[in-house]
């Protein structure tokens, strides 16, 4: 069934919620501390930058002290350590959460209503696009840090030793892979598609109009079936089945070894991924840099990631929590510590920190270029609409199966239709409503 307005969606989520996740919350029991006895916080996070961050933290404040932890990423086991956690009675204060991910989190109880202690603050500096993937139900569940717009990263030195330029549509996209393995006597082509990865394919279907997820009254509507994500898959298909791209499952040792060994030229990836272009190949300093995301005639793009600062739900030490959330994501000297060891990339979602941002991250592996001035140009072209329901995480695990079943095939549409039947169900089990 089509999704309505994300809006409906927040409402649908909060209505449907376990009492616990949308009831009320006990105030702080901890005070914002003294230099002589500052407030203790607990910290999770997997992401790169945010062990130093914190650090910084530390060394600029006496009131507060942020004890740093490093869990593995959400669905690599970070979500199920937080889940414990929460039950076990010792979960941390803060956490990172990414915006796919924050629907299921609430759903379950994992988190506070923030709204007292972030809202002013998330209002006056997230742009309304990135807001609404904090907020559910009218409550503020969490402190945005960065937003995702999906790009395209490319060897500059391949695409003129093979006399192509850099595509600005998915027509001339195809043309450009056809003139890649052609010039290249088939050693190379112009990119390692990632069939099996669910963010890639979630921004793809953002761009081309899909909305996966949506709400009707207090029912959650699932629609991966539509129109625009089989234009998409239908896309790739082609592409994989003409042999004009490589297919190697996400994040895999054989997807780096394409890249390091040129027979990969570019990469679909997002704002937050020249950090980690630049650690995985750094041999490849000065060749690489960023373009907008091919199109379908008119410019638009979808997000991919993008993370935010949550407090947990039982947290008794909400004032300081608040504090370090808002000082990570609207603080200049969050911005430099995150990014100074060039590690991490993410366009701060409050655009006057994207200057700093620039300033902190050292861009000389992209031959100097402005890819914050790139990536922030491509924020108000993320295509509106787009909402995440609260069992993304299971439904994701499906789909992940699925098309990685159909990689060297290309047949990636009956992984889409197994994709809405797991969402469905996954509603269903959660005791949540199903729009009919």
């Amino acid at each position: 069934m089509k999704p309505s307005s994300p809006a409906l969606a927040a409402t649908a989520a909060c209505l449907a919620l376990l009492a616990t996740a949308c009831g009320g919350q006990e105030q702080s029991e901890a005070g914002p501390g003294t230099a002589d006895k500052p407030v203790e916080i607990t910290y999770w996070s997997w992401m790169p930058g945010t062990k130093e961050m914190a650090a910084e933290f530390n060394r600029t404040h006496e009131n507060i002290k942020v004890t740093f932890s490093e869990i593995p990423a959400g669905l690599n086991g970070g979500h199920d350590k937080l889940a414990k956690a929460v039950k076990a009675g010792n979960a941390p204060d803060v956490i990172n959460v990414e915006y796919q991910s924050l629907p299921d989190l609430v759903t379950q109880g994992l988190l506070r209503d923030s709204t007292a202690e972030l809202a002013d603050t998330v209002e006056d500096y997230a742009p309304e696009s990135v807001r609404g993937l904090v907020t559910l139900g009218g409550k503020t569940w969490a402190a945005p840090y960065d937003v995702g717009p999906q790009t395209l990263y490319y060897r500059k030195d391949l695409f003129a030793r093979y006399g192509v330029t850099v595509p600005k549509t998915w027509d001339e996209f195809e043309a450009a892979a056809k003139k890649v393995k052609t010039a290249s006597q088939g050693k190379a082509r112009i990119l390692d598609f990632w069939g099996d990865d669910v963010a890639t394919w979630a921004g793809l279907a953002q761009q081309a109009g899909a909305r996966w997820y949506g709400s009707s009254g207090d029912a959650w509507q699932v629609n991966m079936t539509d129109p625009a994500t089989q234009k998409v898959a239908g896309y790739w298909k082609d592409l994989v089945k003409e042999d004009l791209v490589l297919n190697h499952k996400a994040w895999s040792p054989e997807a780096t070894k394409a890249v390091t060994d040129s027979r990969a030229i570019a990469l679909i990836g997002a704002s937050w991924s020249a950090g980690g272009i630049r650690t995985t190949y750094p041999k490849q300093a000065g060749n690489w840099a960023e373009a907008p995301l091919p199109n379908w005639g008119e410019p638009a793009t979808g997000a991919v990631g993008g993370s935010s600062f949550a407090l947990s739900k039982d947290t008794k030490k909400a004032e300081a929590a608040a504090e370090f959330a808002i000082w990570a994501t609207t603080n200049k000297a969050a911005v430099k510590s995150r990014l100074a060891a060039g590690t991490s990339s993410g366009l701060p979602a409050a655009e006057d920190l994207r200057a700093t941002a620039k300033e902190s991250f050292d861009a000389s592996f992209f031959g100097g270029q402005d890819i914050y001035q790139v990536a922030g140009s491509q924020v108000p072209l993320i295509a509106e609409g787009w909402t995440w329901s609260p069992v993304h995480n299971s439904t994701s695990l499906a789909l992940q199966t699925e098309l990685g079943k159909a990689q060297k095939t290309g047949e990636f549409w009956p992984a889409f239709q197994t994709g809405q039947r797991s969402a469905e169900k996954s509603i269903t089990d959660r005791g949540l409503k199903l729009a009919k």
